[in-house]
């Protein structure tokens, strides 16, 4: 059997890495102690909005020249991952 650096090549880079925690730490932070009353009253998640807007998060699926970050699939991936959790 072989070694764990055959599937390196489908390991995150360091910096998708990087942002699954940043993203969490703002998840955690700013989205994750309104979550039950957006549940609770079927609302809107403002608060989650402008949380991402504030931190150049909210489209960043959307390649720069229009406004977004550019990312690639699975940058815009690990956002809405944190961000559901």
């Amino acid at each position: 059997m072989t070694g764990s650096k055959d599937f390196d090549l489908y390991r995150p880079s360091e910096e998708h890495d990087m942002l699954r925690e940043s993203v969490r730490a703002l998840a955690e932070a700013k989205i994750v102690p309104f979550a039950a009353a957006v549940d609770e009253e079927g609302r809107f998640p403002q608060e989650a909005l402008d949380a991402l807007v504030a931190n150049d998060l909210h489209a960043v699926h959307v390649p720069e020249t229009y406004g977004g970050a550019g990312a690639d699939a699975l940058a815009t991936v690990i956002v809405i991952e944190e961000v559901a959790r």
